[in-house]
């Protein structure tokens, strides 16, 4: 594995933790887009259990030895997840907001079965799930790349002001940031979903989720550390973007092939 993949993963697997302990501090609606269910027994303690799970499954890929077990775990549970958020644009379609819903954990699970496939692949050719290694790559990224363009579309819908009033005060033409940088969030998504320089675009993807990061949430942590939504917004971005790299370093650049 080259430097440049480990350290996605390290970075990504970091934001898995720090995700997890989200819901430890906060509680379980931090990771929630819609009110639990009735059925629901005790959505406190599923929180207290999701939580662990990332903690635990993130310390995992750190690891080489404990990558495989944790990523079985972990992929599942962010399939889950981003299942648990489709009923919501079924209910209303025509919102935007519902579908950034659904793409902003689906980054985080194309980013586990990017790390999947790699694993699986690892083996070589005659390992029983290196035949589907390739496929789930290619699913990887067209979920990604659709993902990503709910988060461009937010911009210029209900997330506008929202994204506006985020954009550094030091910079002129604030309304103007907003807009570019949606449109190049879904440049870059539909770049990933369709192949058109698709690892640049990825790669792009994944450095505005990083500037986002630390432009925006490191300086809100530190002049207000005790708004919750600064930590949460601040690591779950953080999370994304290791997502976005971990997806980024898993195409190949033209020319050349993938390594294991």
């Amino acid at each position: 594995m080259n430097r440049y993949r480990q350290l996605a993963r390290v970075t990504f697997a970091s934001g898995m933790i720090g995700t997890g302990v989200l819901p430890l501090v906060y509680g379980y609606t931090v990771l929630a887009f819609q009110k639990a269910p009735a059925w629901v027994p005790s959505p406190q303690t599923l929180g207290v259990i999701a939580g662990l799970l990332m903690i635990v499954t993130g310390a995992g890929l750190l690891f080489e030895r404990s990558t495989q077990a944790s990523v079985r775990v972990l992929v599942p549970f962010l399939l889950l997840w981003t299942l648990t958020r489709v009923s919501a644009p079924f209910a209303d379609p025509l919102r935007e907001i519902n579908w950034f819903a659904i793409g902003e954990v689906a980054v985080l699970a194309a980013a586990g079965l990017v790390l999947w496939a790699q694993d699986a692949g690892r083996g070589g050719p005659s390992r029983p799930e290196a035949a589907t290694a390739t496929q789930v790559l290619r699913a990887a990224g067209v979920l990604f790349g659709l993902s990503v363009v709910t988060y461009g579309l937010s911009h210029f819908f209900e997330f506008r002001a929202r994204t506006i009033s985020l954009v550094p005060a030091w910079l002129p033409f604030r309304p103007e940031w907003a807009y570019l940088t949606g449109a190049a969030q879904v440049a870059c998504g539909l770049g990933v979903a369709f192949g058109v320089y698709a690892r640049r675009a990825a790669a792009g993807e994944a450095t505005l989720l990083t500037l986002f990061a630390l432009l925006v949430w490191v300086p809100a942590v530190i002049t207000n550390p005790r708004l919750p939504s600064n930590w949460v917004e601040g690591v779950v971005t953080a999370a994304l973007a290791g997502a976005a790299w971990v997806v980024a370093e898993s195409i190949p650049a033209a020319g050349t092939a993938a390594d294991g």
